[in-house]
């Protein structure tokens, strides 16, 4: 049948459905003047698009489903969750997605067709493109980056559902991140013919153990694991016992420290022979390599690392009874590792680095704030200095550094307030629905009003330097006691503790690019910044940033593109 003939079938339009082919979720034939000929299985398989986008489906997400990367429950678990954030759980779209995984059909679903800016036509030509793969805590974020061209080809999120505990011992299976990597990676190497490079980044901090053939003998105890807190026979914690033995301190989380109280208990598996990152996990299966090397800014993660020489510290390990050879190989020079399907995988890089490089395009005037979970602040220094104990110094790429300033509650802040309107909202009888269009509302009208809202201290999950310190609400009067003046208040709140940070930031910048889901949704937020800074504010410009920055890193890597203070000419 013909495209007109579809069109009156699906009540798609023709725009739709060929953006739909473009993007390899249908594959028509052709005859022999060239016309699309569509058949039944095309039909059944635009109507299954068509109620996915009748609920908000991203167009990529259909396609991981419907190339097998993607369970149906896994992708209606995904837009469920994000229908909570966005309207409740009673909205008529989370109730769709309900009925969808118990086998209900839909005749008339209520579908508007509407497109976001990413979800454009496939070119039909594309350049050299590099893959960028992100590991974070919940999800893998994967981006196809036409580096010839300079566009964003394409953008994934797969969230992983890996934890097997929580708490005190926070671990994730290895094995299960790694089979949904390498289903996600496989699927965009089948998709494009033309990928130069692969790059890898994720979550920090955290470790598995191997054996002598590159193998997982354990669980990923991850960067939220607390162990190295609990105190031990003696009175004291691991992370007080490797400050005694070595005058260095480590936060609980950090792999060294993670390791160490792992000794102590003896519950080292017997057949590791080192231990190493996620990301460093995924690059040597993917690689065949059976050692882990990492860049300066994945070891330095770990603790006990010397950053001005790019190098684990010796003389603190063996304090501590660590053999340096049971840590990943570092390197901030050699950045090829080996190779995937023939294709150059660039050694793996921090998050926080590949977020950087993803959305800040001149360094030399910008500096980055994100704000998810937590939030920070990241400078760059063109050479090693000394930084204030609130801040950290991080290795970058090429010989520069990033100065960074880590607040604990960041957003979170933000949705606590959102929790508890929300429960209120219920327990008062209200349907359950997210309150975050009515917050930033509130706010936008309290803030062009000039409020003064009340004064917040959002040190709600403490600070690092004080974990034990804890917020307040102050200024509290009979006018400024309303959901406004709180709103408000907190989001100026966030910005002082960012601001304090900054404080002691000794290369001060000119312009602020902001990233985070938090930042982008709430414009008063950005105001609030920029009046604080004193400065400029943008949000990045891309999709997964850390993927996106990665993705460049790799191409960097084998010398397709330049950095040059920033990949301007690739985030414009």
């Amino acid at each position: 049948m013909k495209i007109n003939d579809v069109e009156k079938i699906t009540g798609l339009t023709a725009k739709a459905i060929r953006l739909y082919e473009s993007k390899g979720l249908i594959s028509v034939s052709r005859d022999d003047n060239g016309y699309r000929n569509y058949t039944e299985g095309d039909v059944e398989a635009l109507n299954e698009i068509k109620l996915f986008r009748s609920v908000g489906i991203s167009i990529s997400d259909i396609k991981l489903y419907m190339f097998g990367v993607m369970s149906i429950d896994e992708l209606m678990d995904k837009r469920k969750a994000e229908i909570l954030k966005e309207s409740g759980r009673n909205s008529e779209k989370y109730r769709i997605c309900e009925s969808i995984l118990g086998k209900a059909s839909f005749e008339d679903v209520g579908y508007t067709e509407s497109f976001t800016e990413n979800e454009k036509m496939r070119p039909d030509t594309y350049g050299a493109a590099s893959v960028g793969i992100d590991i974070g805590t919940t999800t893998i974020s994967a981006v196809v980056y036409d580096v010839d061209n300079k566009e964003q080809l394409e953008a994934y999120t797969l969230p992983h559902n890996s934890y097997i505990s929580t708490g005190v011992f926070s671990e994730q299976s290895a094995s299960v991140i790694l089979e949904k990597s390498e289903k996600l990676l496989y699927h965009i190497l089948s998709t494009y013919e033309n990928v130069v490079s692969i790059g890898i980044t994720g979550q920090m901090h955290g470790i598995v153990y191997i054996d002598e053939n590159g193998q997982a003998v354990s669980s990923l105890i991850n960067w939220q694991d607390k162990r190295a807190d609990i105190e031990l026979e003696n009175g004291k914690n691991t992370c007080e016992l490797i400050y005694d033995k070595t005058n260095e301190a480590i936060a609980t989380g950090y792999g060294i420290a993670t390791h160490y109280y792992n000794m102590l208990k003896g519950i080292v598996p017997a057949e590791a022979v080192g231990l190493c990152t996620v990301m460093d996990l995924l690059a040597m299966k993917i690689c065949g390599n059976k050692k882990p090397v990492t860049h300066t800014s994945v070891g330095a993660s770990l603790g006990l690392f010397d950053t001005k020489e790019g190098c684990f510290k010796r003389d603190k390990l063996l304090a501590l009874g660590i053999d340096e050879g049971f840590l990943p190989e570092v390197t901030e020079k050699s950045l090829v590792i080996g190779k995937c399907n023939g294709i150059c995988v660039s050694v793996p890089i921090g998050d926080n680095q590949a977020s950087f490089l993803g959305s800040v395009d001149n360094n030399e005037d910008s500096m980055l704030v994100n704000i998810g979970t937590g939030s920070q602040i990241s400078s760059v220094s063109n050479d090693y200095i000394e930084v204030d104990k609130e801040l950290e110094l991080r290795p970058l790429i090429e010989g520069k550094y990033l100065v960074c300033g880590s607040a604990l509650c960041g957003g979170f802040a933000y949705s606590m307030v959102e929790e508890f309107f929300r429960s209120y909202t219920v327990s008062a009888g209200a349907q359950e629905a997210s309150q975050y269009s009515i917050m930033n509302q509130l706010a936008k009208e309290a803030y062009e009003n000039n409020e003064s809202g009340l004064l917040v201290d959002a040190y709600f999950c403490g600070k690092r330097s004080d974990p034990n310190l804890r917020g307040s609400i102050k200024s509290i009067d009979r006018h400024s006691f309303t959901p406004s003046a709180l709103i408000l208040g907190v989001l100026k709140g966030m910005c002082n503790e960012l601001y304090e940070l900054y404080q002691h930031v000794p290369n001060k910048k000119t312009h602020m690019v902001a990233s985070g889901g938090a930042v982008k949704r709430t414009e008063v937020l950005r105001n609030i910044m920029a009046e604080r800074f004193g400065v400029s504010v943008s949000t990045n410009r891309v999709e997964e940033e850390a993927a996106t920055g990665v993705a460049l890193f790799s191409a960097l890597a084998t010398k397709k593109i330049k950095y040059n203070n920033g990949f301007s000419d690739y985030l414009n």
